[in-house]
């Protein structure tokens, strides 16, 4: 392919905004809802397990349709789809701001959620295709920090119109950013070669959404309903595996699959989003468990809690203006790597923490996380596109953008019910050994009295306080190993193809 079959750089330029403005309201309204929460409850009379709807709507219908966008794409033309999903989004999300009830919400954020899904994986393979293999690392740098900043944005944006606007702002700030992006694409981009799909699988997407339906239902209310001690918990574990094992079985045995086979004999794609899906497990699963450890446990007040964790944002933008330039000239295999290494050892200090650590040594652990992060996202997105074949392009990319996903609701999910276990196993043990003939009680503690009731409350908080440490500890140690585990697998990848040709399938002419 010439250069001469690419948009010119302004129009690039124009198509590049409008799609990180695109991915970045999407981003944004995954977490700018959750601060916002109690005020709707209020607004609209609902109980804690009603409001908690709203999100898991959300992530639901997410999860639902984001397996359809690449034969979406395929079908109807990818610009074609992404401006059809803004109109949707933006839509939704005025009926969000305007709703009179609680069903209404939950039902507008039901849409937008369905609206939203194509966008984040069709926008980094629009990225991809319409600029020549030395212009793409740049591209992808400018897409991998839209979607870094939506969701460190969400909560601080949404507590700002929240606390001053209102709920309902939230949402409303999305019809002038929707009609931007829906602009942008539908004056500066093309689409050139839709109507290549193959016969659409209806079976197969049912099964495959059935299965993800239920296990995102699973993770997010598995926390509230004490996991498989509730029955519904359990049953929506059994569809879950059920509905997987039938989606892989037709899979393996349907002339013209939903998923396709083929695409995961592609050793990058696999390997790549197997190391995907194992950093979204420790990335997305360990933040917030810092940020409670930060809160609850250090005693951190909130602003103080936004300053320690501004160096995560600092070394993530640093990085990707870095290695937008590295990846062009360095083998791709070693940014992720080295990325993969700067996590370990920030997994390793916090495996390593007291409650004496200091603020210091928590904002060059939240530094180390952005660093490695941001070397992993570019290197990795174009290491796997770089040897995928052109027809498995957009399908590919929903894959990988529904992997990490689902793989990040996993790691928050299962990171966070382990800590909680864990500390009250740990607490039933410490507490067993405070009594009065335990010697160590009795040299560390002469004047400790059992009838002392103020003595034994202060005790029984400091047993609570080391009981959720050695807890927080625990999992940051568990996410080590598999943080170290998973990192060779960079390694074993085929080194990236820079001059294969991209997709062609749009383009901004």
């Amino acid at each position: 392919m010439t250069s001469a079959s690419y948009p010119d750089p302004s129009r690039r330029l124009l198509i590049t905004g409008a799609t990180i403005i695109a991915v970045l309201m999407v981003t944004l309204d995954g977490t700018i809802a959750v601060i916002a929460l109690p005020h709707m409850q209020s607004t609209l009379g609902a109980s804690q397990d009603q409001i908690a709807w709203v999100l898991t709507s959300y992530l639901l219908a997410g999860a639902i349709a984001t397996p359809l966008a690449g034969w979406m794409a395929d079908r109807f033309g990818r610009v074609r789809v992404m401006a059809l999903s803004v109109v949707g989004f933006t839509l939704s999300s005025i009926a969000c701001g305007l709703a009179p009830t609680l069903e209404f919400l939950v039902f507008a954020r039901l849409v937008q959620g369905l609206s939203g899904a194509s966008l984040v994986p069709l926008s980094q393979v629009l990225l991809l295709d319409i600029n020549p293999p030395e212009k793409q690392g740049p591209a992808i740098a400018a897409f991998g920090m839209g979607t870094l900043l939506g969701p460190m944005m969400g909560p601080i944006l949404g507590g700002w119109l929240t606390e001053y606007v209102s709920w309902r702002a939230i949402f409303l700030i999305n019809a002038p950013v929707g009609v931007m992006a829906f602009t942008g694409l539908m004056v500066f981009a093309r689409d050139l070669h839709p109507g290549r799909a193959s016969p659409f699988d209806a079976r197969g997407f049912a099964f495959v959404s059935i299965s993800i339906a239920a296990f995102q239902l699973m993770l997010d209310r598995g926390q509230m309903l004490d996991w498989f001690d509730s029955t519904e918990v359990c049953i929506e574990g059994t569809v879950a595996a059920l509905f997987a094992y039938v989606a892989v079985v037709h899979m393996l045995t349907a002339r013209n699959p939903f998923i396709k086979p083929a695409i995961f004999k592609d050793r990058n794609f696999l390997l790549g989003t197997m190391l995907s899906a194992v950093t979204g497990i420790f990335l997305t699963g360990v933040i917030p468990i810092m940020t409670s450890m930060m809160q609850q446990l250090l005693g951190y007040p909130v602003l103080l809690t936004g300053l320690i964790s501004t160096p995560r944002a600092i070394g993530n933008i640093i990085t990707i203006m870095l290695v937008g330039r590295l990846v062009s000239v360095m083998d791709a295999r070693y940014l992720i790597f080295t990325g993969m290494a700067l996590l370990v050892c920030s997994l390793a200090l916090l495996s390593s923490m007291s409650l004496e650590v200091s603020q210091t040594r928590m904002g060059f652990v939240t530094f180390l996380q952005g660093c490695g992060s941001g070397l992993l996202f570019l290197p990795l997105t174009m290491i796997v596109f770089s040897t995928l074949p052109r027809e498995h392009r957009n399908e590919g990319s929903t894959i990988f953008t529904l992997v990490r996903s689902l793989s990040g609701a996993a790691g928050i999910s299962l990171i966070q019910a382990a800590t909680i276990r864990d500390q009250a196993q740990v607490q039933s043990h410490l507490v067993e050994r405070v009594r009065p003939d335990n010697p160590v009680i009795g040299w560390s503690m002469p004047d400790f009295d059992v009838m002392n009731v103020p003595g034994v409350q202060a005790m029984m908080g400091e047993i609570g306080r080391q009981a959720a440490m050695v807890a927080y500890v625990n999992s940051y140690r568990a996410i080590l190993i598999l943080a170290v585990i998973a990192a060779p697998l960079a390694l074993f990848m085929r080194k990236a193809n820079r001059t294969a040709e991209p997709l062609a399938a749009v383009h901004g002419e």
